[in-house]
């Protein structure tokens, strides 16, 4: 059975403080291949605070919103190059990114993308297949959401949080 959980700034803003040292301390060790990814449980937190959503826990989909749509929420902290990859079986109507700013880290950018799962599932993600098809076969499809979304449909941010002063602004 889901449950469904309410967030708040302190916890947001808590785990904010932990992902950013570690993700540097990953960044400056030789024998790390890479940064860490931002956790989801920052990132579907920060989409909760801009949409007035809950968590879901043990049910389908990242977030519950006030219409009782399901969200999907994914993220970077790498806005020159995003690999974003998805469930085979996951369904959500409305699907979220969250993009971190590392050279300004206590911002985040939020854009409500405005696709379904039965939109997303149209994407091209290689020379021969689509997101559908991939699932289809089980696969986990991958592709660049700031690529195939977001530039190409010239989609905006829709919400800039800044964590340290605990603000929510529309775009």
């Amino acid at each position: 059975m889901a449950e469904y959980i309410d967030v708040d700034w302190h916890g947001v803003e808590m785990l904010h403080d932990a992902y950013w040292p570690w993700n540097a301390a990953l960044s400056q060790t030789p024998w790390a291949e890479r940064g860490a990814n931002i956790p989801e449980a920052l990132t579907e937190a920060i989409v909760c605070l801009c949409t007035d959503a809950k968590l879901i826990r043990g049910g389908v989909g990242d977030i519950l919103l006030p219409n009782r749509k399901v969200g999907e929420v994914k993220a970077t902290s790498k806005p020159k190059g995003d690999l974003t990859s998805f469930s085979p079986t996951e369904e959500f109507d409305e699907l979220y990114f969250v993009m971190a700013n590392p050279q300004n880290n206590h911002i985040y950018t939020v854009y409500d993308l405005g696709m379904s799962r039965r939109e997303v599932e149209k994407i091209r993600v290689s020379s021969t297949q689509t997101f559908k098809q991939q699932s289809d076969e089980g696969r986990r499809p991958r592709f660049s959401v700031i690529e195939k979304i977001i530039k190409e449909r010239v989609v905006t941010p829709t919400w800039k949080v800044d964590i340290k002063k605990h603000q929510v602004k529309k775009v």
